[in-house]
C-alpha cells in the first residue's frame, strides 16, 4: 500500500484507539466501530494530515480501508498535477 495507507493506519490507532491488529485493507470504517461522527472527524483529520478533502460518499460506515485509500491516493495525485 502507499504513504497514504500508512497515514490511515496512525489516525486510527493514534485518535481512535484501534489495536494496529484489527486494522486491514479489507475492513470497512464500520468493521472498525467509526460512527457518524467517528467518520467526520477521521475526515478532518485526515484533510488536515494530507492536504486534500475527502469526499462524503468515500468514507462511509461501508467503505473498506482500499477504498479510502485509493480515493485520497487519486485526489493527491490530481493535486500534484494542477501545481
Amino acid at each position: 500500500m502507499t504513504d497514504t495507507y500508512d497515514v490511515i493506519r496512525s489516525v486510527l490507532t493514534t485518535t481512535f484507539q484501534i489495536p494496529d491488529a484489527e486494522i486491514s485493507t479489507e475492513r470497512t470504517l464500520e468493521q472498525l466501530e467509526l460512527d457518524s461522527l467517528a467518520l467526520a472527524e477521521f475526515a478532518l483529520i485526515l484533510q488536515e494530515r494530507l492536504e486534500v478533502r475527502v469526499d462524503e460518499e468515500h468514507a462511509t460506515r461501508t467503505t473498506t480501508l482500499a477504498q479510502v485509500t485509493e480515493h485520497l491516493d487519486a485526489l493527491r495525485a490530481q493535486s500534484v498535477a494542477t501545481q
